[in-house]
């Protein structure tokens, strides 16, 4: 358990970094140096480590697999990233770290479909009670008269939930049922998924010569966020999943906004909004009962 809360302070620090790093780059070309960057490490690390699995790999994917790792390529890393990085340039990093507390119950309903983890009357409940935690800031900020211009980066930021979560769905596919390396995964999808970022940027952003405006705070950033997420969350996370289900997982999120919270007001001088601290108690309420009835399902250990 202790790695688990290990994790969710980790994925708190990524929303702080990114949103320092954005302050100097242009969103989709953070997202393919990043990407690219660490799915050549991972994938190096996999090399090295076994000359002959790489090439392996890349064989048997490419005969039964290959549909599922262009699911991780498209959704996990590509979609997923790209709407997050283009959204955290408008809203507030804790704001962006709260709508992904929305993880467990989009991963609840993929579960429910790829794996057949049964949905109880409390795990509903669990799941609208998450759903009603949106409504206090939306209220709030239609009362401040400011819904409509935070209403688009928030649903932009909860498409990247939506993806995030499909493609953590795959991901444990892949690792429990395909018996594949989680770097190995990762190391793909984020190489290839940085690839069409990369692309992407190229055709929709202004490159003079780069879309960076000051490369020391840039470089540092970038180092950081590889470190601190594609190298060690996304690793870390991929072998939990072998022993939590991907629901128990986003579960545990709701740590998350928590230290965000504390990361912004210290580092970004954000403040937190009262709106979203009830927002977090409905969430925080629905992830319980879901965590309840997960235990009593017998998908996951008491520990």
């Amino acid at each position: 358990m202790i790695l688990v809360v290990f994790l969710y302070m980790v994925c708190a620090s990524m929303f702080t970094i990114s949103k320092w790093a954005l302050a100097y780059t242009q969103p989709l070309f953070f997202v393919a140096v990043r990407m690219l960057a660490a799915g050549l490490l991972l994938n190096a690390y996999c090399l090295l480590k076994n000359p002959r699995l790489l090439e392996h790999k890349i064989s048997y994917y490419i005969k039964r697999d290959w549909l599922l790792f262009a699911q991780v390529i498209l959704f996990h890393i590509y979609l997923t990233y790209v709407c997050d990085a283009c959204a955290l340039k408008d809203i507030s990093s804790i704001e962006s770290a709260f709508l992904y507390n929305l993880s467990p119950f989009i991963a609840a309903l993929f579960s429910y479909m790829a794996f057949s983890e049964k949905m109880t009357p409390k795990k509903w409940l669990g799941l609208s009670l998450g759903f009603f935690s949106l409504i206090p800031s939306f209220i709030h900020e239609a009362y401040q008269g400011i819904l409509l211009q935070s209403l688009t980066p928030k649903l932009i930021t909860f498409g990247a939930v939506v993806f995030s979560a499909y493609g953590w769905v795959v991901v444990r596919k892949l690792v429990k049922e395909r018996d594949y390396s989680s770097i190995f995964v990762n190391g793909v999808g984020m190489f290839f998924g940085g690839l069409l970022a990369l692309v992407t940027s190229g055709c929709v952003e202004c490159w003079d010569p780069f879309p960076v405006s000051h490369w020391i705070p840039f470089i540092q950033a970038t180092i950081l966020i590889v470190v601190v997420a594609n190298l060690i969350f996304y690793n870390l996370y991929g072998y939990l999943l072998k022993k939590y289900t991907a629901t128990f997982l986003s579960f545990a999120g709701f740590m998350c906004p928590v230290f965000a919270a504390l990361l912004g007001w210290l580092f970004l001088g954000e403040r937190i909004p009262g709106s979203l601290l009830v927002s977090f108690l409905f969430v925080l309420s629905g992830l319980y009962i879901f965590y309840q009835e997960e235990l009593r399902q017998g998908y996951i250990e008491s520990k």
